[in-house]
């Protein structure tokens, strides 16, 4: 039987190594590292079951087939609760299914193993986040370097959008962030937040921010979860990681994505206001939506929308410390003058921070400021 399942398995090119006992195979086993084992129960010199335990306590995650002649059941519960991860009795019918229990024991050892990669990834961020916030506690100044660290390029292009930015602190900390990412070929994803405070508490929310949507962006690209092309999902999972935290804040967030076949906008906006301003060349709009802020309520609910956008177009997201610099009275008069910033054919990054009058603001905001702008064709 050994060298009649060997012969199927070369002839399906796998690389096989035989042993005929059960301490050669051991230490062949030990030496050579193979991706998984077949093991008879009955073996001249130590028996199958003394096997399974001398090859797992030296590589605990090798996948291991067991093989045996006895068909007894107590043989096989015996051998799976070792940490066998099949059992076969003799004679083996039909090869076919041993080499289909070799390939899922190899794919289970794969996923195992990206498993353990991700996993030693995942500590890897979170030990550079914990520095990175002790890091903060110790020199504002050297946060705030970190902070814009943190942020995208502040001109970025994604095809043939093109997207840019700029951030004004009222302090060496900032609640406020953006990013803007690809996501893969077909999609681009964006976000806007605001954390309610100034200096170092909501400093710290918004680098769990961006290390929680890191994480999410990292589980699709290992085709995990697709939740990170789910706003609505997004929004509930970042209320709930704020509400864990523990750091009695919350934030105002707005997710969009960006999907270049369909030419679609899907959103969700988790109470960030000014909504975002969308421009198509002739007319200035908001895109209202409405949603309760990220870390306040345990059972808040989220919903996506989606809009289909221009063939040109200016997108344009701020968050509301502008207000505090705006000469208007009335709210609805200033939500008019943002409006009105948009009349020419040429819409920059440069041309709305003048406008809105930041550079000349002097240097002690009341408030942070945030500008990001994702345009096509102006």
């Amino acid at each position: 039987m050994q060298e009649l399942i060997c012969s199927h398995l070369q002839a399906r090119h796998f690389l096989v190594q035989s042993a005929d006992e059960g301490r050669r195979g051991v230490d062949a086993a030990l030496k050579l590292r193979p991706d998984v084992v077949i093991c008879d129960l009955k073996l001249p010199d130590i028996h199958g079951f003394k096997v399974i335990e001398l090859l797992l306590q030296s590589m605990p995650d090798l996948p291991i087939i067991v093989i045996s002649g006895v068909g007894q059941i107590d043989d096989a519960v015996t051998a799976l609760k070792l940490g066998a991860v099949d059992y076969f009795s003799k004679p083996l019918a039909n090869l076919g299914v041993l080499e289909h229990a070799i390939k899922q024991a190899l794919e289970h050892a794969q996923l195992r193993q990206r498993n353990r990669d991700y996993r030693s990834k995942l500590e890897q961020a979170n030990r550079r986040l914990e520095a990175n916030l002790k890091q903060l506690r110790e020199d504002e100044e050297a946060g705030r370097r970190l902070q814009f660290q943190l942020l995208p390029p502040e001109t970025q292009t994604f095809g043939n959008i093109y997207c840019s930015r700029r951030l004004w602190t009222s302090l060496y900390l900032s609640g406020d962030f953006l990013d803007y990412f690809r996501i893969d070929d077909d999609h681009l994803g964006f976000y806007i937040a605001d954390v309610a405070g100034h200096g170092v508490s909501p400093a710290f929310v918004t680098i769990l921010l961006k290390s929680y949507m890191n994480r999410y962006l990292e589980l699709f690209r290992q085709a995990k979860n697709r939740g990170v092309l789910n706003p609505a999902k997004i929004m509930s999972r970042m209320n709930h990681n704020v509400l864990q935290s523990h750091l009695g804040k919350h934030l105002t967030m707005f997710y969009g994505i960006i999907e270049f076949t369909s030419n679609r906008l899907h959103y969700c906006n988790a109470g960030h206001y000014p909504y975002p301003i969308l421009y198509d060349g002739e007319q200035a709009e908001f895109i209202e939506s409405r949603g309760k802020p990220v870390g306040m309520f345990e059972f808040a609910e989220y919903r996506n929308e989606t809009i289909t956008l221009p063939k040109n177009f200016a997108l344009t997201l701020l968050s509301d410390g502008v207000f505090e610099i705006l000469p208007q009275l009335e709210i609805k008069d200033k939500l008019a003058f943002l409006l009105s910033l948009f009349n020419r054919d040429r819409i920059t990054i440069n041309h709305l921070s003048r406008g809105l009058g930041v550079d000349s603001a002097g240097n002690t905001l009341p408030d942070d400021i945030t500008l990001m702008l994702i345009k096509r064709g102006f």
